[in-house]
């Protein structure tokens, strides 16, 4: 049997898995009693989850529901349960607590995280395994996407049936949690992140290692994203900063995961009598998140590495496969005028946009290989024409 076939009814078996267990707690949600509560005074210490598999965009991505929550609950004490080390402090929290370790250690560590008596806890983004870790902690209170795609509680919200519609800014996602208790004046940014002075100072040093022409503007490039269907030729790559280099600084970036890709883009480039620096692989997670403030613009797949740059308010250009870019790039993002994006479906149109569940049964769908070298590069260009803005 074919292995890409094999590859899609593992994962097909796997989505039919949640799919049961979502039912089942959908069931269990909507038949316990539910009592009206006084929130500000029974939600006194509130505990926010995102671990694995959510990825590091999706965190950053809950953040402006982060900031709504501190608003309305000053007086709470909000802690983020993460398996994710990307901040030091974030105002919003009073404290965040790091968990490492597979699916089975995980579960161990939310049921010692119990003692913590929480009073409130919220699953932020749709995922079977998040609920299965609230269930553990067992706070009082429970409240968030426990069970697919509509937000459920087991007391009372003051805005019932809410639900997320995959078709939307994934921001709404946990956004409409805070909807669902009342709120509605929402936050629509993004938290600030402070990060230690070491993780400053050993970022800047990277950057000043690399002895790059002050004269030119820097473009950091990130080549690299796990997923087959948000991935530009590596070829692409080599292409565009053939035709750039001369102009620009350019730095290749990326974590341990990318080396293979950022060694083959120097080699063909070497090739060309042409040598490009590299800080794939030398940055710990938070002085790659803080290195981005150096870039006078970032070239990225949708991926992690883009969040990182909207979390820096780093000029960004991200080529997008079959992710709709207005769900994923900061909202109302023309009127920051540093954001820009090349869709795959705009050059080559798909027949199944990605919606939050469909690419995960087919990891290989599509990709963004029709987006031009020269559309990339006319971007670029365009946006240091114009002083550094997209519009």
């Amino acid at each position: 049997m074919d292995k890409l076939l094999i590859k899609h009814m593992i994962n097909y078996i796997k989505y039919i898995f949640v799919k049961f267990a979502e039912l089942l707690f959908y069931i269990k949600y909507r038949i316990t009693p539910k009592k009206n509560i006084d929130y500000s005074k029974s939600f006194k210490k509130i505990a926010l989850i995102c671990v694995k598999p959510m990825g590091l965009g999706d965190l950053i991505m809950d953040s402006p529901f982060i900031k709504t929550l501190r608003k309305h609950f000053p007086n709470a004490e909000i802690h983020l349960i993460t398996d994710k080390d990307i901040f030091d402090k974030v105002n919003e929290l009073d404290k965040i607590i790091i968990l490492n370790g597979n699916i089975f250690e995980l579960l161990k560590e939310f049921y010692k995280l119990r003692k913590e008596n929480y009073d409130l806890g919220i699953v932020m983004n749709r995922c079977i395994n998040q609920t299965i870790y609230l269930e553990l902690l067992n706070p009082k209170y429970k409240l968030g996407y426990l069970a697919g795609w509509k937000i459920l509680a087991n007391f009372r919200l003051k805005k019932e049936n809410l639900k997320f519609t995959k078709n939307e800014h994934y921001w709404n996602m946990a956004l409409k949690i805070a909807k669902s208790l009342g709120i509605n004046n929402l936050d629509e940014k993004l938290i600030g992140v402070d990060y230690s002075e070491s993780v400053k100072r050993n970022a800047k040093k990277i950057f000043e290692d690399l002895k790059l022409d002050k004269n030119k503007k820097t473009i950091v490039i990130n080549p690299f994203v796990l997923w087959e269907s948000r991935k530009w030729n590596g070829d692409n790559y080599v292409k565009l900063i053939e035709q750039i280099h001369n102009d620009f600084n350019v730095v290749l970036y990326g974590g341990p995961d990318s080396l293979k890709s950022v060694e083959y883009i120097q080699k063909k480039l070497k090739e060309k009598n042409i040598n490009i620096k590299s800080v794939a692989g030398k940055l710990n997670l938070k002085e790659a998140i803080y290195f981005l403030k150096f870039a006078d613009l970032f070239i990225t797949s949708d991926s992690g590495p883009m969040h990182f740059a909207f979390l820096m308010g780093a000029p960004t250009l991200t080529l997008f496969g079959p992710v709709n870019p207005v769900y994923r790039l900061p909202k109302n993002f023309k009127k920051y005028k540093i954001y820009d994006y090349l869709w795959y479906h705009d050059f080559k149109p798909l027949k199944k946009f990605y919606n939050y569940e469909y690419e995960y049964i087919n990891k290989e769908i599509n990709g963004l290989k029709a987006i031009p070298v020269e559309d990339v590069k006319n971007k670029i260009y365009r946006f240091f024409e114009k002083g550094e803005r997209f519009y």
